[in-house]
């Protein structure tokens, strides 16, 4: 499991048209070889923390209600606290 350890502020900023739509795809098709592409989007919008990044290029199968997508689809705190990981290939 990939865990929050630390509280996460997410910039209203980073949450533009563009990653909000993006993230509700991924959550909607649950589409997670698509959360590379987030984090792309993600530094397009302004962010630059380093855990949310990561989480995100992670070369690992993500599960349903990823905390990261969980914040930018639902706009405010995650659905869950870990986002399950399965190891790499």
């Amino acid at each position: 499991m990939s865990q929050i350890s630390t509280p996460v502020f997410f910039d209203p900023s980073w949450r533009t048209e563009a990653v909000t739509l993006l993230a509700k795809g991924i959550d909607t098709d649950r589409a997670f070889d698509r959360l590379p592409i987030l984090a792309d989007a993600l530094e397009e919008a302004g962010c630059d923390h380093p855990l949310v990044l990561t989480h995100l290029r992670e070369p690992y199968d993500h599960a349903h209600h990823c905390w990261v997508v969980d914040l930018l689809s639902f706009g405010g705190r995650p659905l869950a606290t870990e986002c399950a990981v399965i190891s790499p290939r």
